[in-house]
């Protein structure tokens, strides 16, 4: 009976009969950076899992995005994830699986995944769905920005598509095409505008476009601007509106679930979007089809043209700024206009009311992965970056770790240094967040110590993994740099790993920066960095890195303005070794940082100070 009632259920939406289904349900969406959900620091980027559901009834589902950039099908499930999902689905849940830009990166050992692999895992995720009683949703990777369609069958191409594709017609289960409809958008329906797609829906960002990248991004390839992802969910509900028409292929409990599934999804209004020029020729929003209350961005690129503000079809003005995001769409069909100077004059233009009953919430939980945690505010960085290296990240206290955070050598720069387990298994974990993403970061690692072999390590940034040589230092007073090409990061919370691999355990390590921003332990904020940052005659560059309360580092003239006492000053090589210490007392007011200057050539230096007996740190970068 139960069968038959499936079948007439199918039937009922071929032959356009409507379908009630109060059925409440939670979406599962797993998958990489470009479906993750990003902290507000690092807006425009957005994942469309952060987006989805924007685009279903928040009275019937509950969407859950525990998708994390960096990992391929292989590794999410490697790293218990999958495990993690698959504990909460219930049944009659979904689960939306995305999965192939990370799997075909053949340069990263780590996440790379055969092609002869690929399918294995994709079913390893149907297989979870199915154990709970859920219902497995395959969506292909949308394409990489250009016009080959790199997870299509080819020369030198990743079949992340067919590969799919197979496997969900193998377990009858709805198939999402998405590497094809981004595909054919980017490449059909914006053939002549790829300035829009890689300004207005990838990640490539001017310099003041936006105030979380003040000097612009070039992400312009594979990452996705709210405007790009909010695209992909449009066309992933399109897709599966179309599998419910056309897809012969699916089980009666697939068609039956994915006419639940389709019986949630909102209704969309037409966003037209134009100017009041007949000729104009620069960038602008193109026409979108958006639920009601969905973020919107309205943008516009001149070229050579004047701007002067947007306005609604009432010709009501809603915004003076090029680019105007931030706001909800209404509950019908609109027009927004984009008014330049020389162009016709507002003329209202007719519309329907708003409707009701289309204006309930995003249907989108905060619920994923989980990602808080409190930290000694000690260990935040608290002063000024240098913009060679604008993310330091203080060693001490990881918040697991076989070893100690010590203080009994000279030079080290925050609240003292780690000193591994002397072991060949010994680990330190730290709790690290990232606002931005980057493919070739740089990391540096400060360490010191004594002996006449190399104390190598392995160290995990996220899910790569890399072998660092640490020579001897000569000293365990001594510093050195030592570092690491090529880190992938993501905008996202991660772990980094430091692992010994010798019996004689690994270096003290004092401090690790990033060459790029918005990097830093989990619980702190992001280092501030000077964008004018003053030098010396010598062309020496000083940063304050600690300062004590009460201090205040004038790097011009190099003076220290204290409230009078003790000031102890100890100036380092960037090896730890003290060039020049001087204790005398000091009255209140601006002092010089020594009685005698020193002339210093380009390098690295630190000066320890200590007023009263309180330690302060500045350290001078090239």
């Amino acid at each position: 009976m139960k069968k038959i009632a499936k079948f007439l259920l199918a039937a009922a939406v071929f032959t356009g009969v409507a379908v009630s289904d109060s059925t409440s349900f939670a979406i599962y969406v797993v998958g990489d950076s470009t479906v993750c959900t990003y902290k507000d620091n690092a807006y425009p980027q957005t994942g469309w899992g952060q987006v989805l559901g924007y685009f279903f009834d928040a009275s019937r589902v509950k969407v859950n995005n525990y998708a994390i950039g960096g990992r391929s099908s292989r590794t999410f499930i490697e790293e218990g994830r999958l495990d993690e999902v698959k504990g909460k689905l219930q049944k009659g849940d979904y689960l939306f699986v995305q999965f192939g830009h990370n799997d075909r990166d053949y340069s990263k050992a780590a996440r790379y995944v055969e092609p002869s692999q690929f399918s294995g895992y994709i079913q390893k995720y149907v297989d979870a769905a199915k154990a709970k009683g859920a219902n497995a949703i395959l969506i292909s990777p949308m394409n990489l920005n250009g016009s080959r369609n790199v997870f299509s069958t080819g020369d030198k191409n990743y079949d992340a598509r067919g590969m799919m594709q197979t496997v969900a017609k193998n377990n009858k289960v709805p198939f999402v095409d998405l590497n094809m409809k981004s595909y054919n958008t980017y490449n059909t329906t914006y053939k002549n505008m790829p300035d829009y797609v890689t300004r207005y829906l990838y990640k490539k960002l001017e310099k003041g476009e936006y105030p979380n990248y003040p000097d612009g991004v070039n992400d312009g390839t594979t990452h996705f601007q709210e405007m790009g992802s909010m695209g992909h969910a449009q066309m992933i509900c399109e897709e599966l509106e179309e599998n419910l028409k056309s897809n012969s292929n699916l089980s009666a409990d697939a068609k039956a679930a994915l006419t639940t599934l389709v019986s949630t999804i909102k209704k969309r209004y037409t966003i037209k979007v134009q100017t009041n020029l007949s000729n104009y020729n620069g960038l602008i929003t193109q026409t979108q089809y958006f639920p009601a209350g969905s973020p919107m961005t309205l943008r516009v690129t001149p070229n050579g043209q004047t701007f002067e503000k947007w306005v609604d079809d009432d010709c009501n003005e809603i915004s003076k700024n090029m680019i105007y995001y931030g706001f909800k769409t209404k509950a019908r069909n609109i027009t927004y206009t984009a008014m330049f100077k020389g162009g016709s004059e507002c003329k209202k233009i007719a519309h329907d009311s708003e409707e009701s009953g289309n204006e309930n919430p995003t249907s989108s939980s905060s619920e994923g992965p989980e990602s808080s945690s409190s930290i000694d505010p000690k260990l935040c960085f608290e002063g000024t970056a240098d913009a060679a290296w604008p993310s330091p990240i203080d060693m001490a206290s990881p918040e697991i770790a076989d070893g100690l955070t010590e203080t009994n050598h000279e030079g080290y720069t925050g609240q003292g240094f780690f000193n591994i387990e002397n072991s060949a298994y010994s680990t330190a974990t730290y709790k690290l967040t990232s606002d931005q993403s980057a493919s070739n970061a740089r990391v540096m690692i400060r360490y010191s110590f004594q002996g006449n072999t190399n104390r190598d390590m392995k160290i995990t940034i996220d899910n790569g993994t890399y072998d660092v040589a640490f020579p001897s230092t000569g000293s365990w007073d001594k510093w050195d740099t030592a570092y690491i090409e090529d880190v992938w990061v993501d905008a996202l919370d991660f772990k980094m790993k430091i692992a010994s691999t010798t019996s004689d355990g690994g270096p003290n390590i004092d401090m690790i920066a990033f060459d790029m921003k918005g990097v830093y332990r989990t619980g702190c904020k992001p280092a501030k960095v000077e964008n004018d940052i003053e030098s010396s005659s010598s062309g020496t560059t000083i940063v304050s890195v600690r300062p004590a309360l009460g201090l205040r580092f004038d790097a011009h003239n190099k003076t220290i303005t204290t409230p009078g006492g003790l000031m102890d000053v100890q100036l380092m090589d960037a090896m730890g070794k003290t060039l020049k210490r001087e204790v005398r007392n000091v009255p209140a007011g601006a002092v010089p940082m020594l009685s005698n200057d020193v002339k210093l050539s380009k390098g690295h230096y630190f000066v320890q100070v200590r007023l009263n007996g309180k330690q302060s740190l500045f350290v001078y970068y090239p």
